[in-house]
């Protein structure tokens, strides 16, 4: 008798609780008709829905936030003499939402041979030693029995004596319900790594002879070259968002005025600046209007529309193909990025790479080298963002202070800086109703597929994301009749800079703050997934209506 009223309490409690859930569902439903949300949460990070619709427990993959592996690290390419040893190491992980009785979600990885992948490298006559190590962590995510379920795999081969004929390609490669037709899933990264294998008498290997196969843009692709030195990276996108080579994220107060983003504090081997100009309708701020970048005694500046400014000529990057040197700069025109890059140093088989890619509009990201201290915007360049506001080697923690000393104002035309509002600023002057619709879409974005295989953290991105769709941008496009903008927060939606951002970060090969490879993702549809929600812009789209800067008569051709 004295079950009945504990029994009774509970089923009055999940009784409320279903009416919650159905009124949160109800209420959902009516502000946001067009969008399709499961009916149950994902694990991940708060506001993120999976991409998919909900259906039968019993089918695969419905919640899993993560239908492709990924591999996480990957071996350096080596230079070996014949007769030496080979080590290599590979890592992969895979993380989902399973239902209980899904079919085991196993992860499998192997390393092979690229050149001709049917080859058995453990056979007797190749003679390699494999050893794989997998381990899975589970639990609980949520009360109707789902189970959130992160499983990681390793390789290792080696081989005590490597020949002339182990040299050429390798790579790492991690699948789900691999031999399945139908729900095979492979990783997308491009995890490939070379062994030159040297049989000249007399000649040895050390350490700084191991070389990592970074394809330069003037040779054959599967040609070895020299070890290209791990670098930073610093982005500058929208309203303007700041994320440091050393992680820190700021929102920048700024005025229209220019500043410097990057420099080499020691060897003066570059200087890096942007332009900001007014954009913004819910409340005035900046972005980025052009960069100029000097190097080797030249300069270069990338505008809006791809256009390179050298020396008072303007180049016309969306009508090349493939790489054109400018100056001392090699720039190259691919889908809507511009890269820019320039070799600041070469050092026995090591090469120190200064690299900028530009969206041709407001986004922007730099690489330098892990080695070189720095001083910008971007920070020091140090590995610890704890330090990154320091001026010149002195301390200092206010924001207001670093963003006013990196002004270039020569003419002292440059007003003062006000603070950037914060997100909760924001979201007031949006209002709920416009907020909450930001939230959702920014979310939408960032859960396409061409997103899910990257390990870098998307919440600074998708924070960036709301707050611009929030704010809106309002940039001057009315220079010239053949380049105005109609309704421009429709055509270029300000949240989809963020996205631009995070594509290029996921789309370069990156070093941890050890040194060690985070691969590559293809990123080449990031923009065809967006197209069934008319989330972003496609490639067309953005390469019509982005505004061309400069006089089109002084373009030059290449």
């Amino acid at each position: 008798m004295r079950l009945l009223p504990i029994v009774s309490t509970l089923l009055l409690i999940l009784a409320v609780v279903r009416g919650f859930n159905e009124v949160e569902r109800e209420e959902t439903s009516n502000d946001f008709d067009s969008i399709d949300l499961p009916d149950l949460p994902t694990t991940g990070p708060a506001d993120f829905t999976s991409s998919t619709t909900p259906e039968g427990p019993g089918e695969i993959g419905i919640f899993d936030p993560l239908p492709y592996p990924v591999i996480e690290s990957y071996p350096q390419s080596l230079q070996l003499n014949v007769g030496d040893m080979a080590e290599f190491e590979c890592k992969a992980s895979d993380h989902a939402d399973h239902m209980p009785n899904w079919p085991k979600h196993e992860l499998f990885i192997e390393m092979f041979y690229e050149d001709d992948p049917k080859r058995d490298l453990t056979a007797v006559e190749h003679d390699w030693f494999e050893d794989v190590t997998k381990s899975t962590k589970s639990r609980p995510s949520h009360p109707k029995g789902r189970i959130d379920i992160t499983e990681v795999a390793e390789i290792y081969l080696s081989k005590d004596a490597v020949t002339k004929e182990d040299e050429g390609w390798y790579r790492c490669r991690a699948c789900i319900y691999k031999g399945d037709p139908e729900n095979e899933a492979c990783d997308k990264n491009y995890a490939k790594f070379y062994l030159r294998v040297k049989n000249e008498p007399g000649w040895q290997a050390d350490e700084a002879e191991s070389a990592t196969t970074s394809t330069p843009y003037y040779q054959q692709p599967g040609a070895i070259t020299f070890r290209e030195s791990p670098r930073s990276s610093c982005q500058v996108f929208g309203d303007p968002h700041v994320i440091t080579y050393d992680d820190m994220v700021y929102n920048m107060p700024s005025t229209s005025c220019d500043y410097v983003l990057s420099l080499d504090q020691g060897a003066a081997s570059f200087f890096v600046y942007g332009r900001m100009r007014p954009c913004g309708n819910l409340v005035e701020g900046n972005c980025l209007e052009s960069v100029t970048v000097y190097a080797k005694r030249d300069a270069i500046q990338l505008q809006r529309g791809w256009l390179v400014n050298h020396r008072g000529q303007k180049v016309e990057t969306m009508r090349t193909s493939g790489p054109i040197e400018v100056g001392v700069f090699e720039v190259e025109f691919t889908g809507t990025t511009l890269e820019a890059r320039v070799l600041l140093s070469e050092d026995q088989n090591e090469q120190d790479w200064l690299k900028i890619r530009w969206d041709g509009f407001m986004t922007l990201t730099i690489e330098v080298p892990q080695s070189t201290k720095t001083q910008g915007l971007c920070g020091n360049n140090n590995q610890d963002p704890i330090d990154d506001f320091d001026l010149w080697g002195q301390f200092n923690d206010n924001l207001i202070l670093f963003a006013e000393s990196m002004k270039v104002d020569r003419n002292w035309r440059c007003g003062a800086g006000s603070p950037a509002p914060s997100m909760d600023e924001v979201r007031g002057l949006c209002g709920d109703k416009k907020y909450g619709k930001a939230v959702i879409r920014c979310n939408k974005i960032f859960a396409i597929h061409s997103f899910e295989n990257c390990v870098h953290d998307k919440r600074p991105y998708v924070d960036a994301c709301i707050y611009d769709q929030c704010k809106g941008i309002n940039i001057q496009n009315d220079l010239y009749d053949w380049m105005i903008i109609p309704k421009v927060d429709r055509v270029l939606p300000p949240g989809c800079n963020a996205a631009e951002a995070y594509a290029m970060k996921c789309s370069r090969k990156s070093w941890t703050k050890d040194g060690e490879i985070i691969a590559e993702i293809d990123m080449s549809e990031w923009e065809a997934d967006l197209r069934t929600s008319n989330s972003c812009p496609s490639r067309a789209v953005k390469l019509d209506n982005i505004p061309k800067m400069g006089c089109p008569q002084s373009w030059m051709q290449y």
